[in-house]
């Protein structure tokens, strides 16, 4: 894979019109454990609550963009994490 995390985390902050609001993203970029390329997404939503159809609508963007961004055959996992998650690891 020729596109960094960076590059892909940058593409998520320009995405407009989200089913729900995200405060921050993290990236990873590498093999998944059976050695395939491999994008993991953590989206921190501003909402601990957020409906199952919002979620689901947020990840397949999510999907869209990354394959958009580093082609078809990338696996992406995409994780979410409340505002109130985040609050308490730091």
């Amino acid at each position: 894979m020729d596109v960094s995390a960076n590059t892909i985390e940058v593409a998520l902050r320009r995405l407009s019109e989200l089913p729900t609001p995200v405060s921050s993203w993290h990236v990873e970029t590498g093999p998944d454990s059976t050695e395939d390329p491999a994008v993991w997404v953590w989206a921190m939503l501003t909402d601990d609550d957020v409906e199952f159809a919002k979620r689901s609508r947020l990840r397949s963007i999510i999907s869209n963009l990354v394959h958009d961004t580093v082609g078809s055959s990338t696996l992406v996992y995409v994780r979410f994490r409340g505002a109130s998650e985040v609050e308490q690891e730091q």
